[in-house]
């Protein structure tokens, strides 16, 4: 739950993303974020602390928090010290990174056998046009 303080930092927050003309959606996902950041804080909201930041970045990380909900989260905290807690000092954290996979590909002899298992020589005509053998 909510303390007072918390609530009042989440309304300047919703009057300063209303004030800079942000849509409903990333107010409501900023908002948030805010939210879980506060519950993880507790106490000292509007003081500055990039441990606390990182640690909460962290805990997301570990809980399998896709990498853009922590982006998400990382630019709702820098949304409210510098624009709700008029806080000057720089937030020098990185974005998370995506995780980079390869597409599935099939080798040369499942294409052969997807190739010869075709019984028509229509369906056998197209194959062979989509992977660029003809």
């Amino acid at each position: 739950m909510l303390n007072s303080f918390m609530q009042t930092e989440l309304q300047k927050t919703e009057r300063e993303l209303k004030i800079n003309n942000y849509s409903f959606k990333t107010s409501k996902s900023c908002l948030y974020g805010l939210r879980k950041y506060f519950s993880f804080k507790e106490n000292n909201l509007a003081e500055f602390e990039l441990d606390s930041i990182k640690n909460f970045l962290l805990q997301c990380q570990q809980k399998r928090i896709s990498p853009q909900s922590r982006n998400l989260f990382l630019n709702a905290i820098k949304f409210y010290y510098r624009n709700v807690a008029k806080n000057i000092q720089k937030i020098d954290i990185r974005s998370a990174k995506e995780p980079k996979s390869l597409p599935a590909v099939l080798s040369r002899s499942e294409v052969k056998r997807v190739l010869e298992s075709q019984k028509t020589l229509s369906t056998s005509f197209c194959f062979h046009l989509l992977t660029g053998q003809g």
